[in-house]
């Protein structure tokens, strides 16, 4: 097998990911069918117990015509790992790991950035450390999946604030104080939606420091976005700007302080609102982040 054509697109990818229920969505399930939607053709291979499954033998791969292997996983999968350095050593195909929850999950990723032709990290700083190591590595920051998570014109906004990040910090006292004004609860994808679209301001807290998925996801909604203040190393300001399609805190008193702003300033967060959503819509779609996928597999040959 080489790699003499002229470009990946329109060939055969094998993409590998876990999944306790390959039926239901995921952001990899939607991730590989906006793949399709551009034309490659998408093998599938999901496991759902990290410790116990068998990965395919080279004749799967050599009678399909694999050019590529994508790998989505968020930390250590031994049986992961071995099966795609056998891949390395012994046949040419192009191999792409996506990092998982980086920052958090860099220590379970040495290896499989090592194996990688292109390693994807939705941490900036995380894929500087991967370039310094000699990897080719790319600032590959979340994305809403537009087929989940979209505005609903049909949905009236009822909730102040609206968010699904579970027991965390500020979640007591934002409940004590807004009431049945705020709801937070953790559930499907599908009803995680219906929050944002029912939702003014979408809280968040990142517990890690982290661009997290969910801002992106609430933006789709046409949510004001509300989180804590990253560190400047996530880059986080180069996507939503403070006071135009975000708002940061600081503390508890300075989020008390934005929230009581936009309480009286409902043209605030509705503006802070439109913005996010345009942004997310027409550069942070899974439809997006798979062309740009593509791309980087074309210019890495």
């Amino acid at each position: 097998m080489t790699r003499d054509d002229n470009s990946f697109e329109n060939k055969k990818w094998f993409f590998i990911y876990h999944s306790v229920n390959p039926n239901i969505w995921s952001t990899p399930k939607g991730f590989s069918a906006a793949l399709k939607k551009l034309g490659i053709k998408v093998f599938e291979f999901t496991y759902a117990n990290p410790l116990d499954f068998n990965f395919p033998s080279n004749k799967y791969f050599i009678e399909n015509e694999i050019k590529v292997i994508i790998s989505f996983c968020a930390g250590h999968c031994k049986i992961l790992e071995e099966n795609l350095s056998r891949i390395k050593k012994e046949l040419n195909i192009f191999i792409v790991c996506e990092l998982g929850d980086e920052p958090q999950t860099l220590i379970f990723n040495s290896k499989r950035a090592e194996i990688s032709d292109l390693c994807l990290t939705p941490d900036y700083r995380s894929s500087l450390y991967w370039q310094n190591q000699g990897y080719k590595a790319v600032w590959f920051n979340h994305w809403a999946d537009s087929t989940i998570y979209k505005k609903n014109e049909k949905m009236k906004k009822q909730k102040f604030v609206g968010t699904s990040m579970g027991l965390r910090k500020y979640h007591f006292l934002l409940k004590f104080l807004l009431g049945n004004s705020y709801i937070n609860q953790r559930c499907s994808p599908e009803k995680n939606a219906i929050i944002y679209q029912k939702s003014k301001i979408v809280f968040q807290y990142a517990r890690w420091d982290e661009i997290t998925r969910r801002i992106f996801e609430a933006a789709a909604c046409e949510c004001c976005i509300v989180t804590n203040r990253l560190p400047s190393h996530t880059q986080i300001e180069t996507i939503f700007a403070h006071n135009v399609s975000a708002i940061y805190y600081d503390n508890f008193f300075n989020l008390i302080f934005n929230l009581i702003r936009l309480k009286i300033k409902p043209e605030l967060y509705k503006k802070i609102a439109s913005n996010s959503y345009k942004i997310v819509s027409e550069n942070h779609t899974e439809k997006e982040r798979a062309k740009y996928l593509i791309k980087l597999i074309n210019e890495s040959r």
